[in-house]
């Protein structure tokens, strides 16, 4: 495997996917590989169409698969199903990278932009165009707009992008020697 990760993180991230119930059926899926669909309703106690939306939609994000099979008896096909780890770390990998780039986004746009807000919480800062197309009066209570510091939320960006890049740097890093090990 190229990073092996919690099975914790796992669980969560079935969890942020497809809820509670997809988070019990990772924890299962990953205690008990290769369990089929019928086996994951029962031992969980739930409608086994809802168990199959939540592994096919687990599957689609790519971190599940399955092994399909036949039964002796009546033919139909059974679907083995299996934790796939390395492609839960690339996604992981590839939705931080995408908040990364919407948070880069954002802070440009807070560095070369003036707002401006009437100090209620949950009412709109303007840029300068907009608080001049409404004279300078907040659109919600028009109340006076001032200029609005955002030093803070600068700030704040800055670190969080600094913690992704962080984290994408050591997740990488901890996936290279297992992409050596297959070369050799």
């Amino acid at each position: 495997m190229l990073l092996i990760m919690e099975k914790e993180t796992l669980v969560e991230l079935a969890r942020l996917v497809g809820g509670d119930d997809a988070a019990k059926v990772m924890r299962l899926l990953i205690s008990k590989p290769g369990v089929v669909d019928e086996q994951i309703a029962k031992k969980l106690n739930m409608d086994v169409r809802e168990v199959r939306k939540l592994l096919h939609k687990l599957n689609s994000i790519g971190i599940l698969y399955y092994e399909l099979a036949r039964d002796k008896k009546t033919g139909h096909r059974i679907f083995k199903w299996y934790v796939q780890e390395e492609q839960a770390t690339g996604f992981i990998i590839s939705n931080m990278q995408k908040i990364k780039e919407r948070l880069l986004e954002k802070l440009r746009a807070e560095e070369s932009n003036q707002f401006y807000w009437c100090g209620t919480l949950g009412h709109p800062r303007l840029l300068f165009d907009q608080a001049i197309e409404h004279l300078f009066k907040c659109p919600v209570c028009k109340k006076s707009m001032e200029p609005h510091e955002n030093k803070d939320l600068i700030e704040a960006l800055r670190r969080r992008i600094e913690e992704i890049e962080k984290a994408l740097t050591e997740m990488m890093e901890a996936r290279r020697p297992e992409v050596a090990e297959k070369a050799e």
